[in-house]
Order: C-alpha cells, then sequence, then structure tokens
C-alpha cells in the first residue's frame, strides 16, 4: 500500500524545487522529508527522484505525481460532500506563455472570486502541455491539439491570432525600400526558444507563402521582454494581437501585413474528476475565452 504522507511530501520537494523548501511547506525538517521520500522508494522498489539541480522526478516518479494529484482532488471534493472542511488543494494547470501574458489572469481572478484552492501553472509551449497532462502531471491544460487524454474531456476555447510587428523606427531603419515577405526575413528577428520555430514557420508557409526561415532572429525567453524588443525597434516579432493591441493603437507597433494573420486554435483539456474546484476553474476559463479569443 502507497505512503500518501510520503508521497505529500515527494509532490512538495518536486513542486518547490527542493528538499528545503518543500520542508519548509510541510512543516518538517529537511531530515525528516528526506527519510519519508527514501522510505517511498523503497516501497515502491526504485528512485523516484533524479536528485540533480533543479531535482527532477523519475518516469516511476511522474506516475506516482500524477496520481498523487489526482488523489488531492479526489480527496477534496469528498470532504465537501461529506461536509468536512476542505484543504483547498491546488489545481496544476499547463499554459503556454501567450496565453499567460494575454487572459489567464482573468481566468484566475474569475475562479478566485468563488475559490481558495492555489492555482500553480506549468508553463509550456502549446504544443506540449497536452503530453504534459497525459503523463499526469497536472489536472488540465490549454493546448492547439483537441484531442482528449484519456479520462479526460475537452472544449475547443476560440482562436488567437498572431501578426507580424515592428516599430516605426524599426521599418525605417530596415524596411524603407518597401515591406515584402524576403525583405522582411532578411531583417532580425525575434524567437521566444524552440518550440517557438513551429509557430514562426507555420505563418511564413500559410499567411506569407514563403520557405521557412529564421536564421536572422534572436532568442529571448521573455513575454514582457519579447514585446520590449519590439517595441525598441531592435527586432520585428510575431506576437498575439490581443497582447499588443494597445501599442498598436498608439503607433508603437505597427503590422507589417495587416491582412495577414496566423490563427491558433486553442482548446481546454481537464481530467474528469469530481471536483467542484476543477469544474468551476472550467467555467472560468470558458468565459474568459469567450470574450477574449476570436
Amino acid at each position: 500500500m502507497l505512503d500518501y504522507d510520503a508521497l505529500r511530501c515527494f509532490n512538495e520537494v518536486l513542486r518547490y524545487g527542493g528538499f528545503e523548501k518543500g520542508a519548509q511547506a510541510l512543516n518538517l525538517t529537511q531530515s525528516a522529508v528526506s527519510q519519508k521520500i527514501k522510505r517511498l522508494e523503497q516501497s515502491v522498489g526504485g528512485p523516484v527522484l533524479v536528485r540533480t539541480k533543479p531535482l527532477k522526478a523519475t518516469p516511476l516518479g511522474k506516475v506516482l505525481l500524477g496520481h498523487i494529484q489526482k488523489v488531492s482532488v479526489l480527496e477534496e471534493a469528498l470532504n465537501i460532500q461529506s461536509g468536512l472542511e476542505s484543504s483547498a488543494s491546488p489545481l496544476n494547470v499547463a499554459v503556454n506563455n501567450d496565453v499567460l501574458a494575454t487572459w489567464f489572469s482573468q481566468v484566475i481572478a474569475h475562479f478566485s472570486d468563488t475559490r481558495a484552492n492555489p492555482i500553480h501553472i506549468v508553463n509550456a509551449d502549446q504544443t506540449q502541455t497536452r503530453d504534459i497532462l497525459q503523463q499526469g502531471n497536472v489536472m488540465a491544460c490549454i493546448s492547439q491539439t483537441g484531442t482528449p487524454v484519456t479520462g479526460g474531456q475537452s472544449v475547443r476555447l476560440g482562436t488567437m491570432k498572431y501578426q507580424l510587428f515592428a516599430s516605426p523606427r524599426f521599418i525605417s531603419r530596415h524596411l524603407n525600400k518597401g515591406i515584402t515577405p524576403d525583405s522582411v526575413m532578411n531583417t532580425p528577428g525575434l524567437l521566444y526558444d524552440e518550440f517557438d520555430v513551429t509557430l514562426l514557420t507555420d505563418y511564413q508557409r500559410e499567411c506569407l507563402d514563403i520557405a521557412p526561415s529564421f536564421t536572422t532572429c534572436h532568442w529571448y525567453p521573455s513575454s514582457h521582454g519579447f514585446v520590449k524588443m519590439a517595441l525598441d525597434g531592435v527586432v520585428w516579432a510575431l506576437l498575439p494581437t490581443l497582447q499588443v493591441k494597445n501599442e498598436v493603437a498608439y503607433g508603437e507597433l505597427v503590422p507589417l501585413f495587416p491582412d495577414k494573420a496566423l490563427g491558433v486554435p486553442l482548446f481546454w483539456h481537464w481530467l474528469t474528476l469530481d471536483s467542484g474546484a476543477l469544474d468551476d476553474l472550467t467555467k472560468a476559463v470558458k468565459k474568459v475565452a469567450k470574450a477574449e479569443l476570436y
């Protein structure tokens, strides 16, 4: 039989990135937490942690993480149904950068009006979030893939639109002879990280009808910094239209191809659990997405 006390220690150590902070969150000594996790490893017959910086779960550990997270939600639901005090367990959700930078804070605000559960965000590209849910590391996610995971449900939220933007300063400096797909792609651009390549190449193929090219791009993994680099006239950037509507209204950024926008469908996925908190989070996501997405 699993030692659920040890499982919770394991969960908190990974959540906070180390034994010391995990122990503080549990109000235990670091030594006590370490001993509990060692006993857990003995009981399940293998290591659950890769003891590096930062700590990582082994494949076995990932399975156990998914299990304890589901158990926490089910315990909360049982407490509510039985009239016992709810512990307001955290809800772990995988969300991509662009959604975090635009409308997901509104989701948390709506959810927090009725629920005390903390929302713990796992930040990942929209092409990766569904896999994180399938692995059991989160209870819900926003993905560009619509097919539900095993034991889960999904609903289409709408479409995020992306356009290429640059500042008037950048246009004057680099594109004063004309704005064409080829001329733009020969000037400095911007990528968030390796996963952002897919988004840019999709835009190049579908909207500009050109072969993918990103050799002139800087890499800058910061949502705020991404916009700032464009505003400072350093680069052009493929950005959600939602994120820069004020900058466009004030003339600080200009869409390089105003009639060319890439639409990325977004889906909300969640595990089918008897959880009022997860149900309320789903309602908040749907409500905000309906107002913000196309």
